[in-house]
C-alpha cells in the first residue's frame, strides 16, 4: 500500500481483509507502538467499567435517595443531591475500575504464559 492510500479490503499482507499488524492509523503511527498498546489497554479497561459504573449508579439511586443517605452517613456535612449522585457515581467507577483492571491483569498473564509455551515448545522441536 502507497503512502497516503486508504486501506481496503484486500491491502494486507495476507490478502484477507485487515490484519493487526498491517493496518495503520490515520496519523502515520504504527498500531504496534508501546503507546498505542498501552492507550488501547487503557480503554479497553476504562470505557466498559464506565458503563457498569452508569449502569450500577442509576438502578442504586432508583431505590436511594442520595440525600437521606447523605444524612445517615456524614450528618455533620452538607452534601446536596448533585453531589451524592457524583461521588456514588465515582465510586461505582473506582469499584468497577478495579475489577476491570484485575481482569486485564490476570488476562495477560494467561497470554503471557500461553506465549512462552508455544515459544518453549517451538524451540524443542528445533534441532
Amino acid at each position: 500500500m502507497k503512502t497516503g492510500e486508504r486501506p481496503t479490503a484486500a491491502s494486507g499482507s495476507s490478502g484477507r481483509g485487515f490484519p493487526a499488524e498491517d493496518f495503520v492509523l490515520d496519523g502515520g503511527s504504527d498500531d504496534r507502538s508501546p503507546q498505542m498498546r498501552a492507550v488501547r489497554r487503557i480503554g479497553a479497561i476504562a470505557w466498559p467499567s464506565f458503563f457498569a459504573a452508569a449502569v450500577a449508579t442509576f438502578v442504586f439511586f432508583a431505590v436511594v435517595d442520595p440525600a437521606d443517605l447523605a444524612e445517615i452517613t456524614w450528618p455533620h456535612l452538607e452534601v446536596s443531591r448533585k453531589l451524592g449522585y457524583s461521588i456514588g457515581f465515582f465510586m461505582f467507577w473506582a469499584c468497577t475500575l478495579g475489577s476491570s483492571a484485575f481482569t486485564a491483569l490476570l488476562l495477560s498473564a494467561r497470554v503471557r504464559r500461553a506465549c512462552r509455551e508455544c515459544r518453549d515448545a517451538g524451540q524443542a522441536r528445533q534441532p
